[in-house]
């Protein structure tokens, strides 16, 4: 396997403590020339769901790396620890809990998978609460460095990998029922809809819709920029990933409504 000297690096770390600190220090003790991206380290914690989210749609931007991400509730039970390989050549570090299965299957499809077992490539004793450190870190610096993905261990049936539940949209009548798939900084609520999906009930040509999401009610412009609606005003646009998220310009949508990840919301044509 090729040198790769770039890992990414997801996690729902923080940086309040030392842990992202730690891992990186970790990967350059075995790889001093890798260069580390740090993508995302406040996934919402233990969320599996959220880091998968984030993962999948980061991973388009970012340069052929060993991808390592790490959230991961179970740390020190019976889950695997894992590498994927895929069909773009693409390989992934973590936790055999779907985690990085969504984003591995947009890379041409997981081609292989292998359990991380050999002590030799691993940091021992190997702590039960931080397995980030000493298992997933070190694994990610030797894989940076060109060691084969099958030296860590056996091969995984790749019918065994552990799914997560994937959450789609649905139409009923002229409406659809959709969830929050994350909130930015901003208070911008992700929803998992597409503008193909407002084409399924005819709400695609329009300017208005209604969203009814954690008990309220509103109407709210459907447009290109937040700022096609004034301070303060709630917007529905689509995101730099094509998603449609609910927005409240110079605003905090999640704030307003007290909405927030897995979020349920209906969209669709306003009130007569």
């Amino acid at each position: 396997m090729s040198q790769r000297r770039i890992v990414s690096f997801l996690s729902d770390y923080g940086l309040e403590d030392e842990f992202v600190g730690v891992c990186h220090g970790v990967i350059l003790k075995i790889a001093p020339e890798v260069l580390i991206i740090d993508v995302h380290h406040y996934i919402l914690r233990q969320q599996i769901r959220h880091g998968a989210v984030v993962l999948q749609q980061s991973l388009r931007y970012l340069p052929d790396s060993v991808h390592l991400a790490v959230v991961d509730p179970s740390v020190g039970s019976g889950r695997r620890a894992l590498i994927l390989v895929t069909g773009d050549e693409q390989i992934f570090v973590g936790p055999d809990n779907g985690l990085l299965l969504p984003a591995a299957r947009d890379c041409g499809g997981v081609s292989g998978a292998y359990e991380i077992s050999n002590k030799d490539l691993l940091l021992t004793p190997v702590s039960r609460t931080f397995q980030g450190r000493d298992v997933f870190a070190p694994a990610a610096a030797h894989l940076a460095m060109g060691v084969a993905a099958s030296e860590f261990g056996p091969a995984v049936d790749l019918e065994d990998l552990v799914e997560r539940e994937v959450l789609e949209a649905w139409a009923h009548e002229d409406h659809l029922h959709a969830v929050v798939l994350q909130v930015d900084r901003f208070g911008n609520l992700q929803l998992n809809l597409k503008k193909e999906h407002l084409e399924q009930v005819g709400l695609d040509d329009v300017e208005r819709l209604e969203v009814r999401a954690e008990g309220h009610r509103i109407e709210v412009r459907y447009g290109a920029t937040f700022s096609d609606v004034a301070p303060d005003q709630f917007i529905m646009v689509e995101d730099s990933y094509g998603q449609l998220s609910l927005a409240v310009n110079n605003g905090d949508a999640a704030a307003r409504l007290r909405a927030g990840a897995d979020s349920t919301a209906i969209v669709g044509p306003p009130r007569r």
